[in-house]
């Protein structure tokens, strides 16, 4: 049996959700990018009636994470990790690791070997002209904010982000594969990443996943080779608390696509306790999780998170 290219009705208003964005600001097609002070030690480097293109500034800081200043634009990117457009910049700014997201520790920031590369840094821009090093702060205040991000990954890093919705089917019952495919496409859903169904955003901030369904029934996803003719005891609506912009309002969205599937399959919406989902649980959970992230000056869904969940 094939699987139909479109839903059988168009319920995708569903996933119309509004979230509060900067708007991405591009000129020429270059996108406005600030270097990020809170997760990096910021190093200016600023060139004395020179510029440098984007491969100059890439042989000359090989391996280091870089941003610069276009000239003529007079705004702040990517250097070498742009999809399209050639800068010349007037100056740069180098980002120095403070802490280890993979092992959630403070990079130990050696003075001496900081102070000797920034120390150094002229020379290798000699032959392109003079160059001034001006360390947007000192070490300690660099230091102090890795251990802000330390405290704040110890907090979080045991809690659960994932928030979990399950749709199960009444008993002795499933649900026909060829049944979820037509809820999901007219939902807006789409069928992709990890064999999943995934809902997505695309506003002026950029691109968003919202939410994504799996299953419970083995292999835990959807093959399309088969996903006609196979069957399943549950669908699984799950999003990530601390990873997603406005995560209130997402699982709103998310609460609101699962009561549709439920309305046309059948069965019941639990918690992961096995116990009858409410909303408003749901809800005072994200939102004690929203608190414990503005402590730290933080919000879910922004860079620094992402960084380090």
């Amino acid at each position: 049996m094939n699987l139909p290219e479109h839903g059988s009705e168009d319920v995708s208003s569903i996933l119309a959700v509004e979230l509060e964005h900067e708007p991405v600001k591009a000129i020429k097609g270059i996108h406005q990018v600030e270097p990020d002070a809170n997760i990096y030690w910021l190093i200016d480097v600023e060139f004395s009636g020179f510029t440098l293109s984007d491969e100059d500034i890439l042989q000359l800081l090989k391996g280091y994470i870089v941003y610069g200043h276009v000239h003529d634009l007079q705004m702040w990117t990517s250097v070498g990790r742009r999809p399209a457009g050639e800068c010349h910049f007037d100056k740069i700014c180098i980002c120095m690791d403070i802490f280890d997201n993979v092992e959630m520790q403070v990079r130990l920031l050696d003075e001496a070997k900081v102070a000797d590369f920034m120390n150094t840094l002229p020379a290798r821009f000699q032959e392109k002209g003079t160059v001034h090093v001006l360390p947007r702060e000192d070490a300690a205040r660099a230091r102090a904010k890795a251990e802000k991000l330390k405290a704040f990954t110890d907090q979080e890093g045991e809690r659960e982000h994932a928030v979990m919705l399950r749709l199960v089917a009444d008993q002795g019952q499933s649900y026909r594969g060829a049944d979820i495919w037509d809820v999901m496409l007219s939902l807006g859903m789409e069928w992709g990443d990890m064999d999943i169904f995934h809902a997505h955003h695309h506003g002026l901030g950029g691109y968003d996943e919202l939410f994504s369904v799996h299953t419970g029934t083995e292999p835990g996803f959807f093959w399309l080779s088969t996903l006609a003719e196979d069957r399943f005891a549950d669908l699984i609506f799950s999003m990530d608390g601390v990873r997603t912009v406005q995560p209130q309002t997402v699982f709103e969205t998310m609460w609101k696509s699962a009561e549709y599937a439920r309305a046309r399959l059948g069965g019941t919406l639990v918690n992961e306790q096995g116990l009858p989902a409410v909303p408003e649980d749901y809800l005072r959970q994200i939102q004690e999780m929203e608190d414990r992230l503005r402590e730290f000056g933080f919000k879910a869904g922004e860079d620094v998170v992402l960084f380090l969940f």
